[in-house]
């Protein structure tokens, strides 16, 4: 097992520049628009395989609410996902500014320009589902495959899990960070995150997590106690959050290049291999780096799909806030007493 160099904690930077936060908060706040923006199906191909100790326990797997679990075939799970996370995101968040918005913060490492935008009336909407199959017959293949920009695997919360790069596909997403804290016109200090305090945000259609995610970890485990399974990676080997069984926390100088770890767990007391993401860290093993396992190459290029990129997010900020606008308009128009219908651009 190679050593991996210690990881260290940047905090989030905040900015706290007040800029037309009105405008920002408005109805046409755009959304942080990226990959794929239609429902998504696909398989591993992956029907054969010998039933282990892995496709037993993930028969009788628990999920949340926006997710449902089938199984085509013996070593084949069926994951369909709404998209959203089964638990409450923060009211807002930050998404890269689009034309004519004033930024409010920038990220800390890539300097990217971010506005505020409303998750309840701009993001959720956004959010699609996939339906995913995964082999649940995994073994640990001669090599490892690098993961990519995508879903890389989903967590019993109903989202994707993706690996620790943002859009460069270099710079670990939760050390790019930024937050920005205002007052909203309800008189409510709220603070935005691009990334928040659960390593989550949106792409503009997957609700997706780049780190260690405390808003799903904490659905199955205690605060001191050991880390139970909260996901599957497409190659079929389970995702745990950071704590050993003895609720020890796990260093990264434990993991192997992938993040996996072969050690006893609470589903498998005997011993098992699996993925950690580890507490606290935000460099580039912050998250699933490599499969141990097998992927196909149908389902590798379905996952990037729904991978950022900054040429496509921001040709849909453009087309949105050309949309709104549009619905702007359409909006002032007055019906006068003859019936008469005054058009908003005639008068």
């Amino acid at each position: 097992m190679n050593a991996l160099p210690k990881a260290t904690t940047l905090p989030a930077r905040q900015t706290s520049a007040a800029h037309l936060l009105a405008a920002c908060l408005s109805a046409t706040t755009l959304a942080l628009g990226c990959g794929a923006t239609s429902s998504s199906s696909y398989s591993t191909g992956s029907s054969t395989g010998t039933p282990n100790a892995y496709t037993a326990y993930y028969k009788t797997m628990a999920f949340g609410s926006t997710v449902t679990a089938s199984f085509p075939s013996t070593c084949e799970m069926t994951l369909t996902t709404s998209g959203k996370p089964n638990y409450t995101p923060n009211p807002y968040y930050l998404a890269p500014a689009g034309t004519g918005q004033t930024p409010v913060a920038y990220t800390a490492v890539t300097n990217t320009a971010l506005a505020v935008i409303s998750y309840a009336s701009v993001i959720a909407p956004s959010l699609k589902g996939s339906s995913t199959t995964i082999n649940i017959c995994p073994v640990q293949a001669s090599s490892t495959t690098a993961t990519s920009l995508g879903a890389i695997g989903y967590l019993i919360s109903g989202t994707a899990m993706f690996n620790p790069f943002e859009m460069d596909a270099s710079t670990p997403a939760v050390a790019d960070n930024a937050s920005y804290t205002f007052t909203d016109g309800t008189g409510t200090l709220q603070t935005a995150y691009f990334l928040d305090q659960c390593n989550s945000h949106s792409n503009g259609s997957t609700w997706h997590a780049h780190g260690n995610p405390n808003c799903v970890t904490s659905q199955v485990d205690t605060a001191v106690g050991p880390s139970h399974i909260i996901g599957i990676a497409l190659d079929g080997f389970p995702i745990y959050g950071g704590r050993d069984i003895n609720g020890n926390i796990v260093n990264v100088s434990q993991l192997d290049a992938c993040n996996g770890i072969t050690s006893a767990t609470p589903e498998f007391p005997s011993g098992a291999y699996h993925y950690v993401l580890p507490i606290g860290v935000t460099t580039k093993y912050a998250s699933i780096n490599c499969y141990s396992g097998t992927v196909s190459s149908t389902t590798m290029a379905q996952a990037r799909k729904l991978a950022c990129n900054m040429k496509t997010m921001f040709a849909m900020i453009e087309s949105q806030q050309q949309t709104r606008q549009k619905a702007k308009h359409a909006m002032a128009d007055m019906t006068m007493p003859d019936g008469t219908v005054m058009r908003a651009g005639s008068m």
